[in-house]
């Protein structure tokens, strides 16, 4: 599983609930339509779980953004209301492919005209490069933990 295969995962939800706003996907032009979402990657990490998987941690940005200048009681109640609509569809497992991912969704302080939610999410995979017939490479130290009561 790919990060961008999730952006395209989130972006088709987004698409499917609101088909008449675009999602702009990593990068958000200076002249973009409103309303409309902005999907970008803050974070993409990928560490050593242990000699056959590797963990992968990524954060995401959704900015929502507003129709341009109207900023009523209206304007405030409806993004919101968007808002939550977008942490509800999303709060669901994700089907990315053919796995499942759980996201993790935050609100973030909001704007007058847009809103944020920070996505995040993590996962294993298999050590790239690793064939099924390969030996993993030796691990750097080991820890060694006994359980229970050892008499002499």
């Amino acid at each position: 599983m790919r990060t961008l295969d999730i952006l395209d995962a989130i972006n088709g939800k987004l698409v499917e609930r609101w088909p008449e706003r675009t999602v702009y996907v990593d990068v958000c032009p200076v002249d973009f339509d409103r309303p409309s979402f902005w999907l970008a990657v803050e974070q993409d990490e990928q560490t050593d779980a242990n000699r056959f998987l590797v963990r992968h941690d990524i954060r995401l940005k959704l900015t929502i953004y507003d129709q341009l200048d109207e900023h009523y009681d209206a304007s405030w109640y409806r993004l919101a209301g968007e808002s939550d609509a977008v942490m509800e569809l999303l709060t669901p497992v994700l089907r990315v492919g053919s796995r499942r991912l759980k996201l993790n969704l935050k609100a973030l302080p909001r704007e007058a005209d847009r809103s944020f939610l920070q996505i995040t999410a993590s996962w294993m995979d298999d050590r790239p490069g690793l064939s099924q017939s390969e030996e993993p490479p030796p691990a750097d130290s080991y820890s060694l933990r006994v359980r229970g009561n050892i008499e002499p």
